[in-house]
């Protein structure tokens, strides 16, 4: 018996080293641009201020409570529910434009945004600046505005 335990001890070793490897990537990465990513996947994409809230600080932050606030249920108060707002949404893509590092702690981005109507219309475009710092080890985006 005590042969057994031994045996799969090699096991249960190599599934704890892949378990903490992967753990890093349930989340958003501690880097300027996938915190940055995922603030636009969330709050462009999904249109999701509450997401959005979690990878924010400082103005960014603000901004995103304010918007919580005045929407208070009507963002997705469609009859059919969830499945109506995901029809009715435009839609949203981005991409990078630039990167550019202010110093080791603030790193500006600029991204392009294509948002085009799902009942047809004009196709917009708009380049969003975003800022994010790091501040405790952890980057956030501390503050996004419309650039162009």
């Amino acid at each position: 018996m005590a042969n057994c335990r031994r045996r799969n001890l090699p096991a249960i070793n190599v599934f704890l080293v892949l378990a903490i490897l992967a753990l890093p990537s349930c989340g958003v990465s501690n880097d300027p641009r996938k915190t940055a990513d995922a603030f636009c996947f969330r709050y462009f994409i999904k249109l999701d201020q509450i997401e959005a809230l979690e990878v924010s600080s400082g103005l960014a932050a603000d901004k995103l409570r304010k918007e919580i606030d005045l929407l208070k249920g009507e963002a997705r108060n469609f009859q059919e529910g969830d499945r109506e707002f995901h029809r009715l949404k435009p839609f949203i893509d981005y991409k990078m434009l630039q990167r550019t590092d202010q110093d080791v702690d603030h790193v500006m981005f600029l991204y392009h945004l294509q948002i085009e109507p799902r009942q047809g219309g004009e196709k917009l475009e708009r380049e969003i600046l975003i800022s994010a710092i790091r501040a405790n080890g952890r980057w956030t985006v501390n503050n996004y505005e419309n650039y162009r």
